[in-house]
């Protein structure tokens, strides 16, 4: 198998978008309803483990070093210790990083972290469950008394508000581009919701707010939401606006850190699913974490249906 492409091509976007597709239709049925999932396919765990070692490849040539980590700890967590996957993952590595080597003095030729992120998950979809962080789960219901106010900046360095967006429909996330699994899902979501509402897309105003202000910059977080759709707006503040913001739509997120990691080596638990604010700034609903794409869609067209479309206001931070 040759070394995959890097280059953040509309194709290989689309490519990414179809096999997180394929990955949650296999996981959850009609309804939501979630599938007793398989025993590992063995031929599914040898591409896979082939597919990450690519990607680590290219990591040891470009020297992203968390890139780097989280590939081995895929390998360590989540792949069974036989010989032959790890021959696998080590030829799969050095062959990568041998062909990205050529490339090296190109300074375009090596993708941004946060690409990498992606890619790493995307290629590991198919081995045995080990999930490294959790969702929190909701004690109470999380729509009954949501207060849509925020106050962020937006990778363009701009300061807005929730108000920048009156004519038009948000819908907001919480999360942050470490997450290894709930956020990248969140954001293919956000991507499907997009592209099937065609024309009235341009109604809705996607958001994904970091509440991880400490290592997602905002050059981060633009190249980490692009990859998904480059109409998502990425987010982030101070910890204290932040935290302003999530505990106004009840959200939840604490830091993790295990025993002896380096500082900036932790996980972040926190509450999922999308908000979806009217034209008028007002809480409509949530959609639930894994609600199916075209559910959503579903819902946003009678739900658009309802409130036809009113003069916008200044239109809010671009990227």
């Amino acid at each position: 198998m040759a070394a995959l492409s890097i280059a953040e091509s509309s194709t290989m976007r689309q490519l990414l978008l179809f096999l997180f597709a394929v990955t949650l239709a296999a996981k959850v049925g009609a309804g939501g309803t979630p599938i007793t999932p398989k025993a590992p396919d063995p031929a599914a765990i040898m591409v896979a483990v082939k597919e990450v070692g690519i990607v680590n490849g290219i990591a040891l040539a470009c020297g992203h070093r968390d890139a780097v980590a989280r590939a081995k700890a895929l390998m360590i967590m989540r792949v069974p210790k036989t010989r032959e996957y790890g021959e696998i993952f080590e030829q799969a590595a050095n062959d990568s990083f041998l062909a990205q080597s050529v490339k090296k003095g190109d300074r375009g030729a090596c993708p941004g972290r946060a690409t990498l992120a992606v890619q790493i998950e995307t290629a590991a979809r198919s081995l045995p469950a080990a999930p490294s962080h959790k969702s929190i789960t909701e004690t109470a219901a999380p729509d009954i008394g949501v207060n849509p106010r925020y106050l962020l900046q937006g990778t363009n360095g701009r300061a807005f508000m929730d108000s920048d967006f009156r004519g038009r429909f948000q819908l907001i996330s919480f999360g942050y581009t470490f997450c290894p699994d709930i956020c990248p899902t969140t954001l293919i979501e956000m991507a499907e919701v997009l592209k099937l509402l065609g024309d009235d897309a341009a109604r809705l105003q996607p958001i994904f707010v970091s509440v991880d202000p400490e290592r997602d910059t905002l050059d981060v977080l633009r190249e980490y939401t692009a990859f998904f759709d480059k109409r998502i707006l990425g987010a982030t503040a101070s910890p204290e606006l932040i935290r302003r913001a999530a505990d106004n739509f009840k959200v939840r997120y604490e830091k993790v850190m295990e025993p002896g990691a380096a500082p900036l080596q932790y996980s972040v638990d926190h509450s999922a699913g999308m908000y979806l604010l009217g034209p008028g700034g007002e809480f409509i609903m949530k959609f639930a974490y894994a609600t199916p794409v075209a559910d959503v869609v579903a819902r946003l067209r009678e739900i658009f249906a309802a409130k036809p479309a009113a003069p916008a206001g200044p239109g809010g931070p671009t990227r």
